[in-house]
């Protein structure tokens, strides 16, 4: 089976799902991450015969892809805030929107040392990252999945940077694990309600995992709820929290920490959209 062979196999079921440029691109990807050419290579040569295994393996991949199962997880990793993690069906696809979040609270603490939690870690993409960027920091994080942690703990093994991991439940468990107050709490909790899957494409609502997604109608801001609670009790004076927003509860959000005594300020994403809450003690 040739390159070209693949192409034109796939083409034009993906373009049943994506528009022909999107349907191309995701080809491309998996060629490229499993054969290991280059684009230039594929451009250049696309008779280049596969060899048997090689075709295989795409094949399947390509396969998955035909499902809506989303590339990330048919590849078992994605790129954030300029490095490669581990991900799968236990964790969330990280988003550009989260990178706006860690960029927030990086610009904020260069060059200082401070203790941070990262509240429901996921894959460790956060966590990840600012142990990564700060080194003076030391980082902490805490999810209720033990797979997530799994994920969490190799991403950061991958990456050469030492988070603190623990398994812990906010909503429930009163008790932090860790011993310590901490000047930062950074979080991308689920704040999508339920009556906002409608507007979700299918392939996240089939195959990323819902416990990380999905909040109730009534009660939406449940998770930052819970942080505040830690914060009386975990968060030094002067701390700050940082968290990822549902854009059309950003002003309902401003105003719960506010009424809990801080001060919060929404910051907008690069789509114009109320994304992160800012919170000061």
């Amino acid at each position: 089976m040739t390159i070209r062979d693949l192409r034109d196999k796939y083409l034009k079921p993906l373009t049943k799902l994506y528009d022909k440029q999107e349907a191309c691109s995701l080809i491309l990807r998996v060629i490229t991450h499993y054969s290991h050419l280059t684009l230039t290579q594929i451009y250049a040569y696309p008779e280049t015969k596969l060899e048997a295994r090689l075709a295989i393996e795409i094949t399947k991949a390509l396969d998955e892809i035909c499902t809506k199962r989303p590339l990330q997880y048919v590849l078992g990793q994605a790129d954030f805030f300029g490095r490669r993690f581990f991900v799968n069906s236990d964790v969330l696809i990280p988003r550009p929107e989260t990178e706006e979040l860690v960029w927030v609270a990086m610009n904020d603490s260069k060059g200082k040392s401070l203790d941070i939690l990262d509240i429901g870690t996921g894959s460790g993409c956060i966590a990840v990252s600012l142990a990564c960027e700060l080194p003076q920091a030391e980082v902490f994080a805490i999810d209720i999945s033990e797979p997530a942690l799994n994920t969490a703990a190799r991403n950061a093994e991958r990456s050469d940077t030492i988070v603190h991991f623990a398994k812990h439940d906010i909503l429930s468990d009163t008790e932090l694990p860790f011993g310590r107050k901490f000047d930062i709490f950074v979080s991308n909790p689920p704040y999508v309600r339920i009556s906002e899957q409608k507007l979700m494409h299918d392939n996240v609502l089939r195959y990323e995992p819902h416990i990380a997604l999905f909040v109730s109608d009534e009660s939406p801001l449940i998770f930052y709820e819970a942080c505040i609670r830690l914060a009386f009790r975990y968060l030094k004076p002067k701390g700050t929290i940082y968290a990822e927003i549902n854009e059309e509860l950003g002003e309902a959000t401003r105003l719960l920490f506010t009424n809990a005594g801080f001060d919060a300020e929404i910051i907008k994403d690069i789509s114009n959209k109320d994304r992160i809450i800012v919170a000061r003690s």
